[in-house]
């Protein structure tokens, strides 16, 4: 492997992409893409963006898969959810079709909420052919609750995919073994504490939560 643990979290570190909370009240902390709160966030988008870095965390993590006892030669389609996951599905499924020698195609469903309020992934017709009947490795950037591993498994499954007992994650930050069954191969695991606002113990103390990373560097670079 390429780059231990220890390794990708300074890669991380590096690109302002690790953050966490350091208890001052004035300070305002993160508000995840699930509305939970939490005193950390990791952003996998410097790294997803280097196209370099990339590839070698795909390497990396189909290293990580074989040593825990993944089959690469069964892969024959690789899906990740929009948009976090869709350059690091692409770049999986290159690395799988030149392991195996043949095609690896790949996927990436969007996210699509009903009227009623329930949650889907949906792939394009294309994409659709493009699972159906294969075997399907899953990837994501960020795992947090599961939520939209546990959405693509489903979209898979509607597909007539056949999905595959291991995913590869970037960084695991929600303490999970599995997602629907399916073991997690990740190159980070990092547990950070996450919260409803309700339990919140941050905003219980003064401190705000807000969306996105400019606004918790440029927030917490404020003594």
């Amino acid at each position: 492997m390429n780059r231990s643990a220890m390794d990708w979290t300074r890669e991380y570190e590096a690109r302002d992409a690790l953050w966490f909370h350091d208890g001052n009240k004035l300070r305002p902390h993160a508000l995840l893409s699930s509305g939970r709160h939490s005193n950390g966030f990791f952003d996998s988008r410097p790294i997803v963006d280097d196209e370099v870095l990339l590839s070698d965390a795909a390497s990396d993590l189909l290293l990580l898969f074989a040593q825990q006892g993944g089959d690469i030669s069964r892969v024959e389609g690789v899906v990740g959810p929009e948009t976090g996951a869709t350059k690091l599905a692409k770049m999986i499924s290159n690395g799988v079709k030149a392991y195996n020698g043949r095609e690896c195609l790949w996927a990436s469903p969007s996210k699509n909420t009903s009227p009623d309020g329930v949650k889907t992934m949906l792939f394009s017709e294309d994409q659709r052919r493009i699972v159906g009947g294969r075997r399907i490795l899953l990837c994501e950037d960020v795992l947090s609750t599961g939520g939209s591993v546990e959405l693509t498994i489903d979209a898979v499954n509607c597909a007539g995919g056949i999905v595959l007992n291991n995913i590869l994650i970037l960084v695991n930050r929600g303490g999970l073994a599995e997602v629907g069954g399916k073991k997690i191969v990740a190159l980070i695991d990092r547990l950070m504490p996450m919260w409803t606002p309700d339990e919140c113990p941050l905003c219980k103390i003064g401190s705000i939560a807000l969306r996105g990373k400019t606004n918790l560097m440029a927030l917490n670079a404020i003594d």
